[in-house]
């Protein structure tokens, strides 16, 4: 799927209407040329909104499988292990066969369907986008169901000698109507014979470049680079600063790890949009002490690392005898009701790509992000 950030928006002769942004599907092509090495970039946030529980088995470990495939662990390359790594052929084949796959689902509003293609947090998202265009129809549907294609894919492999193994690719984004936007895929195939799924993915923020990773004379992605003894943050302290952020806005100032950027503006006028007009209901906001995506790292050919995570947000509003209204049919159809008595939950969940930089005394800089509302309980 292919998403603008979406959110709430209250009106006082409402009470509470779930609004959204135009949206389409997001699929991938093999146009292009396939490299070991270089980087892609581009612009404009690629996201999307789902429903249900979000669900991740990557992260790091000292020890273990590629970062690369989703999973814990640190790429190892003993000579003795058996080497299952990911070629080019293999890489180009699973964007193509995932092109076509989502384009049909998409076209489909097929939900069922986008667990045959995607997992995790992305399958939450793009789930609840799916249910989000067949209650909306119209226009955003339509536009939902067009095509789109990854040009000049460049791959990122690292070496593999178990299951589950993995590969990134970035590529730019071309659909008709909307403009191109540099993204980023992680892949996953758990075992030998298993389908390809995409389990991350992310869109570059405007006037933002990936940067370039390290990749070594193999073409493979180098893990020597990375100082995987010295990560940003763990996965509490991520989620932890992120809260602080969000709920303080001291992005930039000397207590935060991250500098202002325009992906915690997003995500801080996702919180915005939901509080400004349900006065004086009460509303919390509680953002998840546990990351989903675990982090995952991409070497940076100038030292640091590239990483991935996620964070959850939910939004509690009530107010006793007070009806929250959903006017919005496509938000209505994922909340289950047109009407909440006495208050709903909203559940957020962002996934982020930031640059750490090589010296941990600099602070970490989001370039891109996918995310939304992801379900509606009342």
């Amino acid at each position: 799927m292919r998403d603008t950030v979406r959110g709430f928006s209250r009106s006082a002769a409402i009470s509470a209407v779930l609004a959204a942004t135009t949206a389409a599907a997001v699929a991938c092509s093999t146009s292009g040329t396939v490299r070991a090495g270089g980087a892609a970039g581009g612009a404009n946030p690629l996201t999307g909104t789902g429903s249900g529980p979000a669900t991740s088995a990557s992260g790091p470990a000292p020890t273990g499988q590629s970062l690369v495939s989703g999973r814990q662990g640190s790429p190892t390359t003993s000579a003795s292990a058996s080497d299952v790594t990911v070629t080019q052929g293999e890489a180009a084949a699973a964007l193509g066969a995932y092109q076509s796959a989502n384009n049909t689902v998409n076209a489909a509003l097929d939900i069922p369907g986008e667990a045959k293609i995607e997992s995790g947090s992305l399958l939450t998202l793009d789930q609840g986008s799916l249910l989000y265009y067949q209650g909306i129809g119209g226009a955003k549907a339509a536009q939902s169901k067009a095509p789109v294609t990854f040009a000049d894919p460049v791959f990122y492999i690292a070496r593999s000698i178990a299951y589950p193994r993995g590969f990134y690719v970035t590529a730019n984004a071309v659909q008709p109507g909307l403009p191109d936007a540099g993204s980023l895929l992680h892949f996953t195939q758990e075992q030998a014979g298993a389908p390809w799924l995409v389990d991350t993915t992310l869109g570059l923020t405007a006037g933002r470049q990936w940067p370039a990773f390290a990749v070594g004379a193999d073409g493979l992605l180098d893990y020597t680079a990375t100082q995987l003894t010295r990560l940003p943050l763990d996965t509490t302290d991520l989620a932890v600063a992120d809260r602080t952020l969000l709920t303080g806005d001291d992005a930039g100032t000397p207590g935060s790890p991250f500098v202002s950027d325009d992906v915690t503006t997003a995500e801080r006028k996702w919180i915005q949009d939901d509080t400004s007009g349900v006065s004086p209901a009460t509303v919390t906001l509680t953002v998840s002490t546990a990351t989903d995506p675990l982090p995952t790292y991409l070497p940076l050919k100038d030292g640091g690392e590239l990483a991935i995570y996620g964070t959850r947000l939910s939004l509690r509003a009530t107010q006793a005898g007070r009806t929250f209204t959903f006017a919005d049919q496509g938000w209505a159809k994922v909340a289950g009701a047109q009407t909440a008595e006495g208050g709903f939950t909203t559940d957020s969940v962002w996934m982020v790509a930031a640059v750490d930089p090589p010296e941990k005394s600099g602070k970490i800089q989001k370039i891109a992000y996918n995310g939304g509302l992801v379900s509606v309980e009342h």
